[in-house]
């Protein structure tokens, strides 16, 4: 929401936004422009070579299987990693037209954005897999692919956590210790010690899954971002 300004009282202006991509818009006709060229890129043009549905099928499990080989049971393959696979652009409409976001002419590229709390069940229903994003070990360990955003609230719990520590009386400046009249004030400690009283604010970024080819490569891509579980232990 902005605002603009009148001689009296600010008024709000409303503003319309891709929940997707967060782009911004001021007026509806931008928006629908904006959903116009979305509906034009999930169209298949006539170059595009339309697969059968058992080489679509074979693509679905392709996809699955490339994003397992990810899913590690070690605690050092967490966080955002990406996937490249080889494939047609016919493949990858075969299997995402319909969720098809973007398209840079430059580059020849496709884009797709997952995000929110039915991301993972729209990938389970276009891979026809719904342990797409999850693998199982011993000792009920699993590593799975981080998407619903209610799935931070353990990581701001313990950022805030942090913040609001107490300070180490150890490490605080006695009040009745007096200072050289000869020794200047040191500014820049003095404004870092004004700045670092401010109250942070924790601002997770949304997790979301991109999924794209590349027709300079011919390749899909998919950035994924990694969560392991370990009993009641987030790593």
């Amino acid at each position: 929401m902005t605002a603009f300004k009148t001689k009296n009282k600010t008024l709000p202006r409303k503003t319309l936004e891709c929940k997707l991509c967060n782009k911004i818009y001021k007026r509806p006709s931008g928006l629908k422009k904006h959903k116009k060229i979305i509906k034009d890129l999930n169209t298949i043009k006539s170059s595009i070579y339309i697969l059968p549905e058992k080489a679509i099928e074979e693509t679905r499990q392709m996809l699955v299987y490339h994003i397992k080989e990810k899913l590690k049971q070690n605690s050092r393959h967490v966080g955002n990693v990406s996937v490249t696979i080889g494939g047609t652009e016919s493949q990858f409409f075969g299997v995402f037209k319909g969720y098809i976001h973007n398209y840079f002419p430059k580059s020849g590229t496709y884009k797709c954005i997952f995000k929110g709390a039915d991301a993972y069940s729209t990938l389970a229903h276009i891979l026809k897999d719904e342990n797409w994003g999850v693998k199982y070990f011993l000792q009920h360990q699993k590593t799975f692919v981080l998407l619903n955003s209610n799935n931070q609230d353990s990581l701001q719990e313990s950022y805030l956590n942090k913040e609001n520590q107490e300070p180490d009386p150890l490490q605080e400046l006695d009040p009745l210790q007096e200072l050289d009249p000869l020794q200047e004030p040191d500014q820049l400690n003095i404004q870092k010690s004004r700045n670092s009283l401010k109250k942070k604010i924790y601002r997770p970024k949304p997790v979301q899954i991109i999924i794209g080819w590349k027709k300079k490569s011919n390749q899909m891509y998919i950035i994924l971002h990694l969560r392991q579980d370990l009993f009641l232990l987030i790593l």
